[in-house]
């Protein structure tokens, strides 16, 4: 009976594991037809900025003043750029800095929802871990945080990834550079 119970739960996660697979490569074969247009603004696994082809605010087009008002040329501190990463797994990731933390931000589409994470300064790991997000095929949010100290040399850099069910090895790796705090 228990040979039994055990073959027909192999034999579930096995059907289990080819539909995913199936499912993630219509979702490919979609996303690559239907945003076509996207990835010509975006280049995966690239930080978007103007000097790469994005747009500024100056790069709008301009509403003339209404008669009667008065322009007045007011000064505007720059506002830094926001770099955005991606790629097959992981979207919309941005590195954004608070007083004492670092926190990054994305969303990801993992098989049961769990990625790994590896903060690396040159080649010494400060952080590993998981993280466990919402399943695929939805686009789960996630937020890690790191304390500001860890980073302290221009070198450090967040490798997001998931291992391979076949062998163990990392797949769909994102990386990050992490710039030294000011």
């Amino acid at each position: 009976m228990k040979k039994i119970a055990y073959l027909l739960a192999g034999l579930i996660i096995i059907f289990g594991l080819a539909a995913c697979n199936h499912q993630q490569d219509e979702t490919t074969n979609q996303d690559s037809t239907t945003s076509q247009a996207h990835d010509q603004s975006v280049n995966k696994d690239q930080p978007t900025s103007p000097a790469e082809g994005g747009t500024t605010d100056q790069d709008q087009p301009t509403t003339p003043a209404q008669e009667g008002t008065t322009d007045q040329v007011q000064p505007t501190s720059p506002v830094p750029e926001k770099k955005v990463y991606q790629n097959n797994v992981f979207k919309d990731v941005v590195v954004t800095e608070s007083e004492d933390k670092i926190e990054v931000k994305g969303k990801a589409q993992v098989f049961e929802g769990v990625f790994q994470y590896a903060l690396y300064d040159g080649e010494n790991v400060l952080v590993e871990n998981k993280y466990q997000t919402d399943g695929a095929p939805a686009w789960g949010e996630f937020e890690l945080t790191f304390e500001k100290h860890l980073v302290s040399s221009n070198e450090v850099k967040l490798e997001l990834f998931i291992f391979s069910a076949k062998d163990g090895s990392k797949e769909n790796t994102l990386e990050i550079p992490i710039p030294k705090p000011n």
